[in-house]
C-alpha cells in the first residue's frame, strides 16, 4: 500500500491533481486509513499514469478520458503501456479527423459547391457543420466540407427548396442524436480492444478499416429506410 507522496513521487502530479481527478471519477476513492490520510494502490497509480498520458499526449477534455478509461476492461490496466496506449488513442482521433486533409476557406467551399452562402449557414444553424476563423478566414474541416459537398449533391439531384426539400428540426435531430449513439459505441468497442490495438500499426489499421466501416454504416442505413419506406406505404400513408 502505497501513500500519497508515493503516488505523487511515481506519477509526476502533485496532490491537488489527484484529488481533482478523483472528484471527477477518473480515479477511485483510496481507502480511508484516518481523518487526513489514506492508502493507494498500485492499479491507482498505474490508472493515475493512463489518466496523464492521455491527457498530455492527446489533449482530450477529462470527461472523454474518464469515458476512455471506463471502457477499458477491469483489471487490464496495469497490462498497458501508458505512453503507447496515448498514442493508440491520439492515431485513432487524427484518422477519424481526415488529419492528413487541409481545411478548407468558406469562399473556397462555396465556389466548389455552388451552394449560397444563406444554404451553408442553415447548415451551420442546424449544427450539421462547424467553422472555425483563424485570422479573419473562416474555415470548415475536412469531415464538415464533405457533409456540405453532400448537400450540395443531393440538392443538384433535384432535392431543391423550391420543391419542398428542407430538411426540418426532426429529421436533423434524429440524425445528431442517433448518429452520437452510433458513435459512442463504436468508440466504446474500439477502447475495448485497446490492448490488442497495442499490438498493431495503427495508420495500416485505420486506413483498411475506414472505408469499409463506411460502406457498412451506408448500407445498413440503405436497408433500413427501404424497410421503413416499405411499411409506411403498406400502411397506406403518402
Amino acid at each position: 500500500m502505497l501513500r500519497m507522496r508515493d503516488v505523487c513521487a511515481r506519477t509526476g502530479l502533485t496532490r491537488s491533481a489527484i484529488h481533482h481527478y478523483i472528484r471527477e471519477g477518473l480515479l477511485p476513492k483510496p481507502e480511508k486509513t484516518g481523518r487526513n490520510t489514506a492508502t493507494y494502490t498500485e492499479e491507482f497509480v498505474r490508472r493515475a499514469q493512463l489518466v496523464k498520458a492521455l491527457q498530455e499526449n492527446t489533449h482530450l477534455p477529462l470527461a472523454k478520458i474518464r469515458e476512455t478509461l471506463d471502457g477499458v476492461p477491469a483489471g487490464t490496466e496495469t497490462n498497458i503501456d501508458p505512453e503507447r496506449f496515448a498514442g493508440v488513442t491520439r492515431t485513432i482521433a487524427d484518422s477519424l479527423r481526415l488529419s492528413s486533409e487541409s481545411e478548407i476557406e468558406r469562399a473556397d467551399l462555396l465556389a466548389m459547391t455552388g451552394l449560397k452562402p444563406f444554404e451553408l449557414d442553415a447548415l451551420t444553424a442546424a449544427r450539421l457543420v462547424e467553422s472555425s476563423a483563424h485570422n479573419g478566414t473562416v474555415r470548415y474541416s475536412p469531415l464538415d466540407a464533405r457533409i456540405v459537398m453532400a448537400f450540395a449533391r443531393i440538392r443538384d439531384a433535384g432535392a431543391t427548396a423550391e420543391r419542398g426539400f428542407i430538411g426540418g428540426p426532426a429529421i436533423v435531430r434524429a440524425y445528431r442524436h442517433h448518429l452520437t449513439e452510433i458513435a459512442r459505441t463504436e468508440a466504446a468497442e474500439m477502447v475495448r480492444m485497446a490492448e490488442a490495438l497495442t499490438e498493431i500499426d495503427m495508420d495500416d489499421f485505420m486506413e483498411k478499416t475506414s472505408e469499409p466501416l463506411g460502406d457498412l454504416v451506408a448500407a445498413l442505413h440503405r436497408k433500413a429506410l427501404v424497410k421503413a419506406v416499405t411499411e409506411l406505404l403498406g400502411n397506406g400513408r403518402r
